[in-house]
């Protein structure tokens, strides 16, 4: 197989990509013209290069969707338990011996490994 300038493109795109992430800028712009260039070079067609963003942007959101789903979810169980005030219920034993960021960070580590034990154990494999 031999390597086309839509190979090419595609690679220079994501080079672009690449150096726009370094150089902590968008890269929303960089893709979507890359999806459009590469496309448009491969097949030919000004009208596919548009299609191919419009169902690359349609995929990533029916794949993304669900993530942010759980996220939405998670962060809404959070609040929740905040403004019951359980985080601080759910800290106040392990509280004094979290010293500093390390430490606080071993410590939370410890106690939810012990807790998944227990929280699992009615999973038993035959």
């Amino acid at each position: 197989m031999e390597l086309t300038l839509a190979h090419w493109l595609y690679a220079f795109v994501t080079l672009v990509v690449i150096l726009t992430m370094v150089f902590r800028k968008g890269v929303v712009l960089p893709t979507l013209l890359g999806t459009f260039l590469v496309a448009w070079v491969y097949k030919g067609s000004l009208v596919t290069g548009f299609t191919a963003v419009f169902n690359a942007n349609l995929t990533a959101a029916k794949e993304l969707f669900s993530i942010f789903l759980i996220i939405t979810f998670m962060v809404a169980l959070l609040h929740s338990l905040k403004d019951l005030g359980a985080d601080q219920q759910m800290i106040a034993p392990v509280q004094r011996i979290m010293t500093n960021g390390h430490v606080a960070f071993l410590v939370l580590v410890g106690s939810t490994f012990v807790i998944s034990l227990f929280s699992g154990q009615h999973l038993q494999f035959r």
